[in-house]
Order: C-alpha cells, then sequence, then structure tokens
C-alpha cells in the first residue's frame, strides 16, 4: 500500500476563522511537490493593521516593501503569481491532492488544528461537498515528538511564518523522528 505524505501549513488571522483569515497556505510531500499561495481574497486591512503580521507574516508575502524605524512597511503586489483568489486556490489544492498514484494521502501539521480547519473552510467546512481524498484528519507532528520522548528535532534555519517553509519544516521534523524510530528499532 503506497501512502502519500503531505505536510500542510498556514498563516492566518487567529480572530477571523472564516476565508477571509486564510493568508497563506503551503503543501509539500514526501514525493518533492508543493504548493504555494497567498489568498488575495484575505483581509488585508487587518493583516496590514497587526504589527506581529507585518513583522513576521507579511515580510514573506509578494509585496513591495521596506523597512522602517519600526518595522516593514509593506505594498502587497495583488498581481504577483503567488496571489490568487480563493477559488484558484480551492481549485489548485483539490488538483494538489488529486494528483496522486497512492493509495492513501496522509496529512501532517504542527500545532496544526487551526492549518487543518483553515484547509477545510477552502470548502466552508463542508465534508459533503469536499472531494473525498482531502484528508479530513492530520497527525499532529508536536504529538508525535512527545511520544518519542521529546527528543531535540531540527531547528527551521529561516522562514519561520512563510507557509510553504513552515511545511518543508514539518518534513524534515518529521522525517528526523522516523530516522529516530527506525534506529531505536534496529
Amino acid at each position: 500500500m503506497a501512502v502519500r505524505r503531505v505536510y500542510l501549513d498556514t498563516e492566518f488571522l487567529p480572530a477571523d476563522p472564516t476565508n477571509r483569515g486564510l493568508v497563506s497556505i503551503g503543501l509539500t510531500d514526501d514525493r518533492g511537490r508543493s504548493y504555494y499561495a497567498v489568498n488575495r481574497d484575505m483581509d488585508a486591512a487587518a493583516v496590514l493593521a497587526i504589527p506581529w503580521m507585518v513583522n513576521n507574516v507579511v515580510r514573506f508575502l509578494p509585496s513591495h516593501r521596506e523597512r522602517d524605524g519600526e518595522g516593514w512597511v509593506a505594498d502587497l503586489d495583488w498581481g504577483h503569481s503567488d496571489m490568487k483568489s480563493l477559488g484558484t486556490i480551492r481549485d489548485d489544492v483539490t488538483r494538489y491532492f488529486a494528483d496522486t498514484d497512492a493509495s492513501e494521502t496522509r496529512l501532517y501539521a504542527y500545532y496544526g488544528g487551526q492549518d487543518i480547519g483553515r484547509l477545510h473552510m477552502l470548502w466552508d467546512n463542508n465534508w459533503a461537498v469536499m472531494p473525498g481524498y482531502i484528508p479530513q484528519w492530520f497527525t499532529e507532528l508536536q504529538a508525535l515528538i512527545v511520544d518519542a520522548g521529546n527528543p531535540q528535532v531540527p531547528e527551521q534555519p529561516s522562514g519561520a511564518h512563510h507557509a510553504l517553509a513552515d511545511a518543508e519544516h514539518n518534513q524534515r521534523i518529521h522525517e528526523h523522528l522516523l530516522a529516530l524510530a527506525r534506529e531505536r528499532s534496529a
């Protein structure tokens, strides 16, 4: 049975659980396929009004930006190819999950409750509408870390709060944990 492992991360407005609160989504898998998009339909005014978002998330979004004395000043680049409408993101993510010869897809995320919620929100959290090959559950990487005895895991070298960089880092953490498990069983 071939299993495809997909790693997910999203950036979002914590106080807005709607699709306007989704800022970006990153997916990567164990076969080297990745997907990244920035939600053109996000509540940009709310994102830009939160200094933490500007300094930690917006700095990775397609934008014309410069640093002032207090942080980043950003003018989002709405024409950039990573900026996509919610409908396009939903269609792209559908194709991303559908395009596999694996018999099962497993989803992994780090502190991922919000991430899977944001993924499912692309279909208004309606599993009757969401394609069946979109995972309905995920494996929490933090739980795997705890179950493994809290080993030291790789640190993210850069890009924290860039959805795709975070998804790729989630994959590195999982691969590290799998290697530790193989060592223990050898």
